[in-house]
């Protein structure tokens, strides 16, 4: 398809594309740069207790990154369902949609909330053999845990909020629960307890769940009084077996999809918290810069996703087509400005980062890295998570991240540690070339327009109704 098969309204659409792109992504865009803001003052504010404190709730931390791509899986099959039937105007399917995601959200918060509070010791020996680590962890994921049940209700009205364009809100919500957060921290960590690693670490659980538990009540009453898609508790009664179906479709390989690619990130968290403590604090720190920088790409790959699901549901397949070939030029250039501010932030991060004379020097040479891994991030998230994804063409993500780092980095990074016993900077190094493996087998399977699918059909309005 080209630009002369667009009708004239598609035309007009993809003109406006560049600023309505820009609308939707800024809000994410923020709220992103706000989390990884939070994320970044908490690892400084730690730092500040003591480096074992830090590295604990970082390794902790894995355990809430593993719920997240559950939570990931069914957000994105939200997304690709209701983003769909919003540009068909199916406000039925939606609701019913984002029922059959909350359902299934609350089951698996429930899990990880008995699992912190029943089993915590053996989340940490996942991760670190260290002693002082694993109790500092254990207080974190006690108190934490709680908070599981708050994002299992945030995290699916959010996704179905973002879905029918109202990225502005759910910016809003969350940038002030992570606002929220931060502030809490630094009272528990710099005015209760700045002697007292213990206490400042369960305080700054205690803040994360009440932070969590704001954002869910926001979101709850805006869905209720505001959204277009107005929440009701019916839509977690029923559901058409056909669009159960269709969910499902979508969502279990995206769903594997997530797990596959965050339990490798996860065995490469536990694979350098067993080299060494300094490699453990020194990626806490490289991981928040990165994840600070690269918010513009993920606003993009986020926004884009939401309007070509929205052509695509509206039948408008040439216009979605070269809307994504705008993102995807779109997302090399982000990559690239992205890499360039962490190199301009790299003395600034070594200056505040309070680690010691090994672990700082391990960070400078993670900086350099991340500032080149970023064009490869960028690129593949919005292909693979934005534009894919828009179409339901979920199969391929699967297979590249499954081959990609369970068959390539993973042992390889695994021979360096532990049969080359190469220096910590070279494990770092093969643990970030996953993204230049899958790159160029994601440029071929985009050419190949696969992507480019209507999912949508007519819904019982009966049921809507009932």
């Amino acid at each position: 398809m080209t630009k002369a098969d667009m009708t004239i309204a598609d035309q007009r659409e993809l003109a406006q594309f560049p600023a309505t792109v820009i609308s939707l992504a800024l809000p994410v865009t923020v709220q992103s740069l706000i989390s990884a803001a939070v994320n970044y003052a908490d690892v400084l504010m730690l730092s500040h207790v003591g480096q074992d404190a830090m590295s604990a709730v970082s390794q902790a931390n894995q355990i809430t990154f593993v719920l997240t791509l559950f939570y990931l899986g069914l957000s994105t099959g939200v997304t690709i369902l209701s983003a769909q039937y919003w540009g068909s105007r199916n406000s039925c399917a939606i609701g019913q949609t984002l029922g059959l995601a909350m359902k299934c959200s609350m089951t698996v918060s429930a899990v990880f909330f008995l699992a912190a509070e029943g089993i915590p010791g053996v989340l940490m020996r996942l991760y670190t053999p260290d002693a002082a680590l694993i109790g500092y962890g254990v207080t974190y994921l006690r108190i934490l845990g709680v908070g599981y049940l708050a994002m299992g209700m945030s995290q699916m009205l959010l996704s179905s909020m973002k879905s029918v364009e109202q990225t502005g809100v759910c910016a809003v919500i969350s940038s002030g629960g992570l606002l929220l957060n931060i502030g809490l921290n630094a009272i528990v960590i710099f005015i209760l307890f700045p002697d007292n690693g213990e206490m400042a670490v369960a305080g700054t659980a205690v803040a994360t769940v009440i932070a969590r538990a704001a954002e869910a009540i926001s979101c709850w009453i805006w869905m209720k009084t505001r959204n277009p898609v107005p929440w009701s508790l019916r839509w977690l009664k029923r559901g058409e077996p056909r669009l159960k179906s269709d969910f499902w479709h979508c969502t279990w390989k995206v769903q594997l999809n997530y797990l596959i690619w965050g339990g490798a990130l996860s065995a490469s968290a536990a694979l350098v918290g067993y080299v060494s403590s300094d490699m453990v604090s020194a990626n806490a720190v490289a991981s928040s810069v990165r994840n600070l920088v690269i918010v513009g790409c993920t606003g993009m790959s986020t926004a884009g996703g939401i309007l070509l699901g929205k052509y695509l549901g509206a039948g408008r397949l040439a216009l979605a087509k070269q809307a994504g070939d705008r993102l995807r030029l779109w997302s090399i250039l982000l990559g690239a400005a992205a890499g360039a501010v962490i190199l301009v932030l790299r003395p600034v991060c070594l200056k505040f980062a309070n680690l010691n004379e090994d672990a700082s020097e391990l960070l400078s040479i993670m900086l350099l890295i991340c500032s080149v891994y970023c064009i490869g991030k960028s690129f593949n998230s919005t292909m693979v998570g934005g534009i894919f994804c828009a179409g339901g063409d979920t199969w391929f993500g699967l297979v590249c991240d499954t081959v990609g780092m369970w068959c390539v980095i993973l042992p390889l990074a695994y021979l360096c540690a532990f049969r080359w016993q190469l220096p910590p900077k070279w494990i770092y190094l093969v643990l970030c070339l996953d993204e230049f493996v899958k790159m160029p087998f994601v440029a071929l399977h985009y050419s190949k327009y696969k992507w480019l699918n209507n999912l949508t059909r007519k819904t019982d309005e009966e049921e809507c109704t009932s």
